[in-house]
């Protein structure tokens, strides 16, 4: 997710400012008394930023009265993890050229989002675990300017996205990639102890991390990420072959081929000698290959080359 000062410093360097008047001095320092950071945004520009996010819960409604003297200056706001209400959005409507605005963490509702509609030089929203639904998604139809917005662990939904993105084409609305909270597992004391068989991700070839990982035919199978270990429990056979010291489940014993010997010593398709473990039994008769490539083409066309093999009997 975009921090705060990494968009701040995207916006700097790539902008054109509102011309607007010099900022109330007194203003500025009113507000980085009550705990907020408050500055000029860059050089040879008017407009301003307001960071409220590093005083947190102790900013309340009543601070926003302390930005009406930025109106037109202001064009950068952080509200995230704040106490701010639905109601004291209300305080932003005058605030026509704010460009970026941060809302993550908050109390933030369907109804506080109805207060931005006026908001025509919006660009950025951060709703990220705010309590926004796809109800208050209706309320920024109107933001024809707006391009990224957050709205991870909320209560919009793919729905509610998509109609967003026919109101206004080119936003991108960001839903995260998360999955849900698994429920706590009961305490498996033989696996409590137990440790990844590779070191390196078979998907990407990173450092696996011990806290990512799955269990696959009994054996603990470690990633360097949630996305890779998604993948793998999505298509595990695609991956196997790339799992260091993962071992394939055994072939049930059978008792009465467990000692039984290949019919031939040369292999029917190569003519080198037979490897004992690449055979297979071909009308109750038990004949050998030199490789399981060998052994794989007679299975696929046994009558092709039966005929090579001088010791089966018809």
């Amino acid at each position: 997710m975009m921090t705060f000062a990494f968009a701040l410093a995207l916006f700097v360097q790539d902008n054109n400012y509102p011309t607007v008047p010099a900022p109330d001095a007194g203003a500025l320092e009113k507000l980085n008394q009550a705990g907020a950071v408050a500055m000029p945004l860059a050089a040879n520009t008017n407009v301003v930023s307001v960071n409220f996010g590093l005083a947190g819960g102790k900013i309340g409604d009543a601070a926003l009265a302390d930005l009406k003297p930025l109106t037109e200056q202001l064009v950068w706001l952080s509200l995230a993890g704040t106490s701010v209400t639905d109601a004291g959005l209300a305080a932003l409507k005058e605030f026509k050229n704010l460009q970026i605005l941060h809302l993550e963490k908050t109390s933030i509702g369907d109804e506080g989002l109805a207060h931005l509609k006026g908001l025509t030089e919006l660009r950025y929203l951060n709703l990220y675990g705010t309590k926004v639904t796809d109800k208050g998604l209706e309320h920024l139809k109107g933001l024809a300017k707006l391009k990224n917005l957050y709205v991870w662990q909320t209560s919009v939904t793919e729905a509610g996205a998509g109609a967003l993105g026919k109101a206004i084409p080119a936003v991108n609305v960001n839903l995260g990639v998360e999955a849900p909270a698994p429920e706590a597992p009961k305490k498996d004391e033989k696996k409590a102890d137990a440790k990844p068989i590779n070191a390196k991700c078979p998907l990407s070839g990173k450092d696996v991390d011990a806290s990512q990982t799955a269990t696959h035919e009994g054996q603990l199978i470690a990633f360097c990420c949630g996305n890779c270990k998604g993948k793998f429990e999505k298509e595990p056979a695609k991956y196997l072959d790339k799992v260091e010291n993962f071992k394939k489940k055994a072939e049930k014993k059978d008792e009465k081929k467990a000692d039984a010997k290949p019919i031939n010593a040369k292999c029917p398709l190569s003519g080198k000698d037979v490897d004992a473990a690449q055979a297979f039994e071909y009308k109750k008769q038990l004949i050998a290959f030199c490789c399981g490539n060998c052994k794989g083409k007679f299975e696929k066309e046994p009558e092709k080359f039966v005929g090579k093999v001088a010791e089966f009997k018809n």
